[in-house]
C-alpha cells in the first residue's frame, strides 16, 4: 500500500498551482466531509421515513429535503472551488484538488439520477420494500452519493508521506478521511440494507411468529438472510478497514469512531438503537487489536489474525445483544456457524487487500520451485 507514495528520489519539481491541487488540505477535506456527512444523513433519514411512514405517493415530500440540500450546498462549495481554482491559473479540469475530480463527476450523477428519479416515478409509480433501494434512478443517485463522499478519503489517500510504516498522523489530519471511510461504507451498508443484520435483527425471537403465519419455510429463508447479511456486511466492513489500516497507521479510537458512526446511522433505520453498541465494543477491540498486533508488510500473519478477530468480536456482541433484549430464535449451529462465517470472510479479504508477497524462484533436483511466505 505504501508504494503510492514516492520515493524522495522519484520526486520532481511542482509549480504552486499544481503543488495547492496535488495536497488540497484538511480544512478542505473537513468541510468536503462535514457537507458529504450532510447528504448521507438525509439518505437515512429517507430511508427511515420509507419504513415508518406509510403513505409516500410523491417525490416532493418533507423526507427529501434533508438529502437533496445537502446535495444542494455540496454543489455549491464545489462549484465555488473549481471558480477559485481557474481564477489562480489552473484549467477547470484541475482545479480542485487531487482526489476530487471523481467527487464532482459523482455530484453530476447525482444530479442526473435525480431527475432519472421524477422521470421513473412518473412512469411507474413509487417502490415499495426492498424495490425502493434498488430502482435503477435510485442505484444511479447511490452511486454518485459514494462517488462524492470519498473525496476526503481519496485525497488524503494520495497525499504526504503518512504509511503504514510510520508514526500515526494526527488527528486534525486523518479526521476527514475517516468520517469519509464512515459515510463510504454506510453508503454501501444503505444499499444493501434488506440484508443487514442490524435491520430486521433476524436472529430474535420476534422470528418464531414467521412460524405461526406461514409455517417453517418463512423462517428457514428469515434465517438465510440474516446469515447471508453477516457474510456480506462482514465483507464491506473488513474490506474498507483492511485497505486503512494499510495505508495509515491509525491513531487511536480511529475504528471505534468509524464502526460506531456506521451502527448509529443503520440502526435509525428500524430504530434498533441497542446494536449501537456492539459496533462500538468492535470498534475498540479493533483499535485494540491495532496496537497489539501492529500489522506491518513484514508481518502478514498480523493481518490475517486481526481480519478475522474484529468480525468475530462485532458478532459476537451483536448475538449478546439480542440474548439479553429478547432472546434467541437461532439455534447454537446457527449462532456458532455465523461467528465462524464472519471470520472466514475476513481472512480471505485479508488476501485480496495483503496478497502473499512473491516468493524467490529456486531450483531443487531439476524442479522449480517457488519460496512464497503466507
Amino acid at each position: 500500500m505504501s508504494s503510492i507514495v514516492a520515493s524522495p528520489s522519484q520526486r520532481i519539481t511542482l509549480s504552486s498551482a499544481e503543488t495547492a491541487r496535488l495536497t488540497g488540505g484538511a480544512r478542505f477535506d473537513g468541510i468536503m466531509a462535514v457537507l458529504s456527512a450532510w447528504i448521507v444523513a438525509g439518505f437515512y433519514i429517507d430511508g427511515w421515513s420509507h419504513r415508518h411512514v406509510t403513505v409516500l405517493e410523491t417525490f416532493f415530500t418533507i423526507w427529501h429535503v434533508p438529502l437533496y440540500s445537502g446535495y444542494v450546498a455540496t454543489a455549491c462549495f464545489t462549484i465555488a472551488a473549481i471558480r477559485q481554482g481557474t481564477r489562480k491559473g489552473a484549467p477547470w479540469r484541475q482545479a480542485l484538488p487531487g482526489g476530487y475530480g471523481m467527487a464532482a463527476v459523482g455530484l453530476a450523477i447525482f444530479a442526473a439520477g435525480g431527475m432519472a428519479d421524477m422521470l421513473w416515478h412518473e412512469l411507474f409509480g413509487f417502490e415499495k420494500a426492498v424495490e425502493t433501494v434498488i430502482s435503477p434512478s435510485h442505484l444511479l443517485i447511490y452511486i454518485g452519493v459514494g462517488l462524492t463522499v470519498s473525496g476526503p478519503l481519496r485525497a488524503a489517500w494520495h497525499r504526504g508521506d503518512a504509511t503504514a510504516e510510520n508514526a500515526p498522523p494526527h488527528v486534525t489530519d486523518i479526521w476527514p478521511a475517516l468520517l469519509s471511510l464512515t459515510l463510504l461504507w454506510s453508503v454501501f451498508t444503505f444499499v444493501t440494507m434488506f440484508v443487514h443484520p442490524f435491520v430486521g435483527a433476524r436472529p430474535g425471537l420476534t422470528n418464531w411468529t414467521l412460524v405461526a403465519s406461514f409455517g417453517p419455510t418463512a423462517l428457514g429463508f428469515a434465517s438465510s438472510e440474516g446469515l447471508s447479511g453477516i457474510v456480506v456486511q462482514t465483507a464491506m466492513m473488513m474490506g474498507l478497514t483492511l485497505l486503512a489500516i494499510g495505508r495509515w497507521r491509525l491513531p487511536f479510537g480511529s475504528l471505534t469512531a468509524v464502526f460506531t458512526g456506521n451502527a448509529a446511522l443503520v440502526s435509525l433505520l428500524d430504530e434498533q438503537f441497542l446494536l449501537i453498541l456492539p459496533a462500538l465494543v468492535g470498534g475498540l477491540g479493533a483499535d485494540l487489536l491495532l496496537r497489539w498486533l501492529q500489522p506491518s508488510a513484514g508481518r502478514r500473519w498480523a493481518y490475517r489474525l486481526f481480519a478475522v478477530a474484529v468480525p468475530l468480536m462485532l458478532y459476537a456482541g451483536y448475538f449478546i445483544c439480542l440474548k439479553a433484549r429478547e432472546g434467541l430464535g437461532w439455534s447454537v449451529h446457527m449462532i456458532t456457524g455465523g461467528l465462524v462465517l464472519a471470520g472466514i470472510t475476513g481472512w480471505l479479504l485479508s488476501y485480496l487487500v495483503f496478497p502473499p508477497p512473491l516468493g524467490a524462484r529456486h531450483e531443487s533436483g531439476g524442479h522449480t520451485a517457488d519460496q512464497t511466505a503466507l
